[in-house]
This record gives C-alpha cells, structure tokens and sequence, in this order.
C-alpha cells in the first residue's frame, strides 16, 4: 500500500469513527475519545505511584488464557461482604470515573463488581473501556473477550472486542470478528463499514464492495475514500 493511500484511510478513520489498521481514531488517547493525550518528563517517583496504585486497582483480578479471570487468594479480604447487589452500584461509580477520565479509579470499581458478580457482562466491558484508557490494549481485549462470552447477542460490545483485535494488528482475526457480528445482527450498519474496510485490506474487493453496500442500506458511515478505491 502507497504511503499516499494508507494516509488517505488514516483521515477517513478519524472521521467517521472507524479503526483502521495502525489508527487509534482521532487525536487522544487509545480507546478514549476526547480524552487529549499529556507529554512531558515524568518523575520515577511519579511513575512507581501510577504503577502501585493501578497494581491495587486490579487486585483480585488477573489475566489468563486471554480471559479475566479472578485470583481468588488476592481478592480474598475485597470478597469477604460483597454480594450481587453490590454489583451494579460499583459499575455506576466505574462509569462516572470514566467520566472524569480516571481510569485506574474505574478499574478499581469494576474489578469490585467483578468480584461482587462474576457474570456481569457490563462489569467486564467496563473494565476494557478502562484499560483501554491505560494504554493496556492487551488487557483490554481480554476483557471483552469475557463479557463478550457472557453477553454474545450484544453487538456494540463485540464490536468494541472486534476493534480492540484490530489494535493488535490481527487483521484477519479482526474480519472474523466482524463477520461474526453481522451474522447474527445484519442491520449493524456500523459493523457492515468496518468489514467493509477489513475486507479492503485483506484484497477482497468485492466483498469490500458488498459491505459498502450493506453499510449504507442499514445506515453505516463509509469513508468516501474508500468507495473510490474499490471503484463505487
């Protein structure tokens, strides 16, 4: 691909929402939109506080097999009184954490309600929202990975789970994912558009052309420039 063209899908990514191979969408952080990324020096005694705290934060939880899965020794003193009920309450907090962009704040409250509720689909995708706040795609796509499993008819969230495989730069793992949503939702506009692009890159042209078209009967942003490459 001419350096011209990856240019070209790097500007329709940012405009329409899509996660192109190699774009982190826009000009903030990874998987926070609008959140602007900070520079500078940063001391080690800053860096060592960020670490021990984000370290607390996910304390009880680790990642295993691609999955988050709970350490039951670790979390241990955090279980003892929890209950399902506690669930919900800690998923708000980590959402209103999200709100104010601390994301070691929000992983520490969906961890609890994890803890509280390890089937809480919302509680894991929480958890990967904030982690991808931290820069922690990997951790990130475990996360989705579980709620995805808990919640498979959801398609927003295997879409996040399908763009967080992109991240990693699994082209083809990524297309798989989306063809997964589309099976069982084929109205997803959205996802219709990032297969589009998907089957761009992987030199499928005509399915690229069918997911154009699929993509804007159900409502699904394409890139213009796009379209003009695979000839629409």
């Amino acid at each position: 691909m001419s350096a011209r063209l990856g240019m070209v899908f790097l500007a329709a990514g940012a405009c329409c929402g899509l996660a192109l191979p190699g774009c982190s969408g826009g000009g903030g952080v990874r998987g926070a939109p609008g959140v602007a990324a900070t520079a500078g020096p940063e001391s080690q005694d800053q860096w060592d506080y960020r670490r021990i705290r984000f370290a607390e934060a996910m304390r009880g939880l680790r990642i295993q097999d691609g999955l988050v899965r709970v350490d039951e020794a670790a979390a241990a003193d955090l279980v003892r009184g929890l209950g399902v009920a506690d669930s919900a309450p800690a998923v708000a907090r980590g959402h209103a954490l999200m709100g104010e962009n601390d994301f070691t704040g929000a992983t520490g409250e969906y961890r609890l309600a994890i803890l509280a509720d390890r089937d809480n689909a919302r509680a894991y995708e929480g958890l990967g929202d904030a982690l991808l706040g931290k820069r922690k795609d990997g951790d990130a796509l475990a996360a989705y990975r579980t709620a995805a499993m808990l919640d498979p008819a959801n398609a927003d969230l295997r879409l996040k789970f399908a763009e967080t495989i992109n991240r990693s730069g699994d082209l083809a793992g990524w297309a798989a994912e989306l063809g997964r949503i589309v099976a069982f939702a084929p109205e997803h506009g959205g996802a219709h558009a990032r297969l589009a692009v998907a089957r761009y890159y992987l030199g499928d042209l005509e399915g690229a052309r069918a997911e154009v078209a699929l993509a804007e009967r159900f409502g699904g942003v394409v890139p213009p420039q796009l379209k003009a490459m695979i000839g629409e």
